[in-house]
């Protein structure tokens, strides 16, 4: 039975935009606690379509309504109107995202990644085809901060990594955490924490931002920074059911193009505050903060160097990928892109100023007459 159907039959379906009227109203599920970093975007594209069209509101469903997992057959159905995807794991409906997913050592910038993200999904044919299939349409991704080891354990050598249990967000990490000797295993962000209490894992790969987000800092002894490395860029910020984005006038996807990009900004800004405000913050809880030994950071960018290769191979011996070099190589280009559109000062800027940059080079090319239908 598709997740519709199941809550219909419970009395917990919500209505399907079929018209203006109920396009008006449009329902988001978060897929995360209202503490994390993605709630303050939602917030902020809420606040900004609001301006843009007051006719139009947003009411964002926590993640008792639908989990991150489910959220992706929540829009695909129509359960809700538009909500958070984690493309990584799903790659059997989305194997052309999973090409610049696996690049994710290449990046070091989260607003970087994103735009990369971004405009490399918008602009990919097959990667829209695979989307709208699914009754999505997809209007941007954000990136978390760079990659780091955040255990229960002090992991900063060759030697100590050996054996150990982390968690891998993405298939990146989990070839790097192999190739390091470890082993990587794959849950959702809110399975993290009970996994780590209870001892199945020794820590997770992840960025500082998620000690708070996902609660980590209670558990967590020891933060290693400098490896693994790399940025996690495969969250699709917001999806739009299909049926819904259809129902909407051309200037009501318009504000909602709009809006997404401020949300986007919005995300990026507090991912990038997240990461020294969580050092802060476990400095004072006595966590331990270390840098990565050099045998570690050594084999580590060696890793990263051999993995372009890897993924355009694996792109096309295990997702049918055609010209899987090309695209690879052209994700580089736009990484190398928006490497050169960061802003001076980019941790201190306005929320406005990285959103006009998205809208420029990105959502502003959108044509909503065509787009997604």
């Amino acid at each position: 039975m598709k997740l519709s159907k199941l809550l219909l039959a419970l009395g917990l379906g919500v209505a399907i935009a079929s018209g203006p009227a109920a396009a008006r109203d449009l329902k988001l599920a978060s897929g995360v606690l209202p503490t994390h970093t993605n709630h303050t975007g939602y917030e902020a594209f809420a606040k900004a379509l609001k301006e843009q069209a007051p006719d139009m509101n947003v009411r964002i469903l926590p993640l008792s309504f639908l989990n991150s997992t489910q959220t992706y057959a929540g829009i695909r159905d129509g359960v809700v109107d538009l909500g958070f995807v984690l493309a990584p794991l799903l790659p059997s409906d989305l194997p052309e995202a999973q090409l610049p997913i696996n690049l994710a050592m290449l990046g070091s910038s989260g607003f970087a990644m994103a735009g990369a993200m971004t405009e490399y999904l918008m602009t990919c044919q097959e990667c829209q085809a695979e989307k709208l299939k699914m009754n999505h349409v997809y209007l941007g991704s954000v990136a978390a901060g760079p990659y780091w080891i955040l255990s229960t354990k002090k992991i900063t050598t060759l030697d100590d990594i050996k054996g150990k249990k982390l968690r891998s967000g993405a298939a990146p990490w989990g070839r790097w955490a192999s190739d390091m000797g470890a082993v990587a295993m794959s849950i959702t962000p809110n399975e993290i924490f009970e996994a780590m209490s209870q001892g199945t894992l020794d820590g997770g790969m992840l960025p500082a931002s998620e000690l708070t987000n996902l609660r980590l800092i209670d558990l967590v002894k020891h933060v290693t920074t400098g490896a693994p490395g790399g940025t996690y860029h495969g969250m699709e910020i917001l999806n739009v059911n299909r049926n819904t984005w259809r129902a909407l006038s051309e200037p009501q996807r318009r504000a909602v193009v709009d809006a997404a990009a401020m949300g986007s900004a919005v995300v990026t800004l507090r991912f990038l505050g997240d990461v020294e405000r969580n050092l802060a913050e476990a400095r004072k809880k006595g966590i331990q903060i270390h840098e990565a030994a050099p045998d570690l950071v050594a084999r580590s960018k060696a890793f990263a160097a051999a993995d372009i290769a890897r993924v355009a191979a694996s792109a096309e011996k295990d997702y049918g990928i055609k010209n899987a070099p090309a695209k690879a190589q052209r994700f580089r280009d736009l990484v190398a892109k928006w490497e050169k559109l960061i802003p001076p000062g980019i941790d201190k800027a306005e929320p406005k100023v990285l959103a006009d940059i998205l809208h420029k080079e990105i959502y502003s090319k959108i044509d909503v007459k065509t787009y997604g239908m």
